[in-house]
């Protein structure tokens, strides 16, 4: 047990190793876009380490000019096909 604790980070944690903004993470929770991967018994968010490649991934596309409508389209498409590339092929083709 104490190495899954280990393995999670409070959103305050998980916003500093990032470099983001707590109001950020909190947006991106918000609007379905990076949901943290479970909560405390407080009712905090925790997020692991799998969690920073999928905000990586939001940042850079962000960074390149997609819109976080654009962006959730990806995320949810990658999620499915499990395929990064794909997704943004098919999100290109219908815009």
């Amino acid at each position: 047990m104490k190495d899954n604790l280990k393995e999670q980070f409070t959103v305050g944690e998980f916003a500093k190793k990032a470099g983001v903004t707590l109001r950020t993470l909190r947006y991106y929770d918000k609007i379905d876009l990076l949901k943290p991967s479970s909560y405390n018994e407080a009712g905090h968010r925790l997020y692991s380490k799998e969690d920073f490649p999928k905000l990586q991934k939001i940042l850079t596309l962000k960074f390149i000019g997609l819109s976080l409508d654009e962006i959730k389209d990806i995320m949810t498409e990658d999620l499915k096909d499990n395929d990064f590339k794909k997704s943004l092929k098919n999100t290109k083709e219908n815009n």
